[in-house]
């Protein structure tokens, strides 16, 4: 769904390329010296061999697709096709051809967040960040944002959490040595000094995310008690809601009585996970 929606999205904005100028798009050869950066653009690090790569590719059949820009005083600010924009720069290129837009900063920093999800071009940290901008900038709920770019509202309160880790852990979820799921995993371990050793001990030692999730739940014992064993259906229910409910599930099970425990982490998300279980 996710990828349908995105790509629908991007076709809807540069109509179909140069065809779009029978529409009415403009469409100009403008100085690559008057292009600028999207101030706006999600991704941080670009793959210098692939920009080569395309540079190319460039320099032997052109640009067989414009840019999208939009004009910014004197200059024109990137939208969609930065990537490509380097790799012009790379191909010595005079001028590119660019599809002329009008939009304001908020649809810009949506629209590039857009172009790079469907190109699965941003590492966790950085689309986390670029949902969080939106979010705050345009003061959407997770669901009006997920609705929007092709996602599940769980997908983006999970993302948006791992914020919260350490910024050490971080730069690891970043590199990819530490993934998705494990930064997750880390999530409910309290304090940060631990968080950090565990992280250096994925990164050392292979720890998958199952056996993660168990470290943790002998970590969260308080101290001066043993840890007892669990019910392994227990363990699994517990595994089956955190998945429903995209956060940290408790279940005290004790002689068919018991508590069960949901984390939350903002309004938005006790909403979310109310709609679910109401």
């Amino acid at each position: 769904m996710g990828k349908k929606a995105l790509g629908k999205g991007l076709d809807a904005l540069i109509s179909g390329g140069y065809e779009s100028e029978e529409a009415g798009e403009n469409i100009r050869l403008i100085p690559v010296e008057e292009i600028v950066p999207n101030r706006f653009q999600p991704r941080k690090s670009f793959d210098n061999e692939k920009i080569r790569e395309l540079a190319q590719s460039i320099k032997e059949n052109g640009m067989i697709q414009p840019i999208v820009v939009r004009k910014n005083g004197a200059q024109y600010e990137v939208i969609v096709g930065e990537r490509r924009v380097k790799a012009a720069k790379e191909a010595e290129l005079a001028v590119i051809p660019a599809l002329v837009k009008e939009y304001s900063d908020d649809r810009l920093l949506e629209l590039a967040l857009i172009e790079n999800i469907q190109r699965e071009d941003l590492n966790p940290v950085e689309e986390a960040l670029a949902y969080r901008m939106i979010l705050e900038r345009e003061r959407l709920t997770q669901e009006e944002l997920a609705n929007r770019i092709g996602k599940s509202r769980s997908y983006i309160a999970n993302m948006v959490r791992i914020l919260e880790l350490p910024e050490q852990v971080l730069e690891n979820v970043s590199r990819g040595t530490i993934s998705v799921g494990q930064a997750k995993a880390l999530l409910s371990v309290d304090e940060e000094t631990d968080k950090i050793s565990l992280a250096q001990r994925i990164i050392q030692e292979g720890i998958t995310v199952r056996e993660l999730e168990h470290i943790t739940r002998k970590r969260n014992v308080p101290r001066g008690t043993l840890p007892k064993e669990r019910d392994p259906h227990v363990e699994e229910l517990e595994e089956k809601l955190r998945g429903r409910l995209g956060t940290k599930v408790k279940i005290e099970y004790r002689k068919g009585k018991g508590v069960i425990k949901i984390d939350f982490y903002s309004d938005d998300e006790l909403e979310r996970i109310l709609e679910i279980v109401i």
